[in-house]
């Protein structure tokens, strides 16, 4: 694990709430991680997924958007559901201000861009998004995918047809 890792799980990476499916406690689940990206998924213990983050240092909004697209649909990802914000060390204490300095200069911020779903229609309200994570008998693929809401998936379509 690398520094930047790290960096974002002990000090970006909280525990929430399902507010689309359950109101059961949501944790951070990594979709992809590199050098200077990390991407996950705030799930339910059931799959479903409350909220996409992916942090970097220097973020692609495009590519964000295009990973997003080509998992759950390009009709499923709407500009207006994505969000940029700037995570500072000062507002996350000294030592998380150490850290940033020291690995990407004075006064550098890693920007958080999250993906929260608002489905506009009334098709799109019966649909609702969940990470493949798997079941008792396989691994899931980790990757997002769209289904019925009323039911709950622990596979992709891909995993279950494997």
């Amino acid at each position: 694990m690398n520094w930047f890792d790290e960096f974002v799980q002990k000090y970006l990476m909280f525990t929430g709430k399902c507010y689309r499916h359950c109101e059961r406690p949501t944790t951070m689940k990594m979709i992809a991680r590199d050098e200077e990206r990390v991407v996950g998924a705030y799930v339910c213990p059931s799959g479903f997924v409350s909220q996409v983050v992916y942090f970097s240092p220097n973020p692609g909004l495009e590519w964000f958007r295009d990973m997003l697209s080509k998992q759950v649909g390009t009709e499923n990802v709407s500009v207006r559901d994505i969000r940029v914000a700037s995570r500072h060390g000062w507002e996350l204490g000294t030592d998380a201000q150490e850290i940033l300095e020291s690995n990407l200069g004075r006064g550098r911020s890693i920007k958080e861009i999250y993906w929260t779903r608002y489905p506009q229609t009334e098709d799109q309200k019966k649909r609702a998004v969940s990470l493949c994570l798997g079941n008792n008998s396989r691994a899931g693929c980790m990757r997002l995918f769209i289904h019925d809401r009323d039911v709950e998936e622990a596979l992709c379509p891909a995993c279950r047809a494997a």
